[in-house]
């Protein structure tokens, strides 16, 4: 989904600063957007999870953004895990790990970037969350949890920061091909499309 949107922004000449944890992913998506667009890219390796110092992680990237680029005109939360299991089976760490990445991730990486955006009283943030958590998945409370958490979020920063001129949104997909759903058969996308 991230690779996917950092391309339709690069087919709009858009500069662009991907994060991610793979360093040679990030090198090579710069390398081939950079290639196939004719645009800047600067990737910046990162946990922007919610965490022992991720917040610092996360000030790194917004000045090493506002270094390159001068500033930050739309922002998109899209770091996701996700954890497959009964809830009672869960661990608490299991828990707190899906919601650091999930929801942690919009917290830090919106907390960081809203009061460049207020100063220039302009800025997009857009959120991924989930089908999931409008309505809740069987097997994946944690994953449910948190991205309800994210739709939460939006609403409530959308009206705090809409009148300094920053619209939030939150897009909500279905199930997407990625790798974080690889595992699932073609039975169980059959059932999930059922569902949806």
């Amino acid at each position: 989904i991230g690779y996917g949107i950092a391309t339709a922004y690069a087919k709009e000449s858009a500069n662009l600063v991907i994060t991610g944890r793979n360093k040679q992913k990030l090198a090579d998506a710069k390398e081939e957007l950079e290639k196939l667009y004719n645009i800047e890219v600067l990737p910046v390796q990162a946990d922007v999870s919610a965490g022992a110092d991720n917040e610092t992680v996360v000030q790194n990237v917004i000045d090493e953004t506002t270094a390159k680029f001068g500033r930050i005109d739309v922002l998109i939360n899209n770091a996701g895990i996700s954890h497959i299991g009964l809830f009672t089976d869960m661990t608490p760490a299991e828990w707190n790990h899906v919601l650091d990445v999930n929801l942690g991730s919009v917290l830090n990486c919106t907390h960081l970037a809203v009061p460049a955006m207020v100063s220039e009283k302009d800025g997009v943030i857009l959120n991924i969350s989930s089908m999931w958590g409008e309505v809740g998945a069987s097997c994946e409370a944690a994953y449910s949890a948190a991205k309800a958490g994210v739709i939460g979020l939006t609403k409530a920063t959308a009206k705090e920061v809409g009148p300094s001129g920053i619209r939030v949104n939150c897009v909500t997909p279905g199930v997407i091909r990625t790798p974080m759903n690889a595992e699932l058969s073609d039975e169980d996308l059959a059932a999930l499309a059922d569902e949806t």
